[in-house]
């Protein structure tokens, strides 16, 4: 039977990861890095208000550290390496492949996804270091 017990897990840790995905989402899409490159590429001009995203996305990526410290702890995952193993193995299974098919039957931009899959592989990566180093 699989277990979700919470009750180890280290709440400021999960929050300080949720965090640090937010922040790097922020800098990754910021106009000066791959913000202009990727909006380019989706064919967009201006996305409007962007506050109700940013909040939106910072309960997200703490929902999503919740889920990956519960798949460090079922993968005995003890250092920062396997914390990395750990997020990347579930950002190509779970993110990267379900997503991939979109480019075949939509004909959207393969550099607008390769932007967004690089900045999921980077954020899960360092949520993987966190929540494995401060379990």
């Amino acid at each position: 039977m699989v277990s979700f017990d919470t009750s180890s897990f280290n709440w400021i840790a999960i929050v300080l990861a949720g965090l640090s995905a937010w922040i790097i989402g922020g800098i990754w899409f910021s106009p000066p890095v791959f913000g202009r490159r990727w909006m380019k590429a989706l064919g967009l001009t201006q996305t409007g208000n962007p506050a109700p995203g940013f909040v939106a996305a910072l309960v997200i990526a703490i929902i999503g550290a919740i889920f990956l410290r519960w798949f460090i702890g079922l993968a005995n995952a003890t250092t920062a390496v396997d914390g990395v193993v750990v997020s990347l193995i579930i950002w190509f299974a779970f993110i990267l492949l379900p997503s991939a098919p979109s480019l075949l039957f939509t004909k959207s931009s393969g550099s607008a996804f390769a932007i967004v899959q690089a900045q999921h592989a980077v954020a899960m990566s360092v949520m993987g270091i966190i929540l494995t180093l401060y379990r």
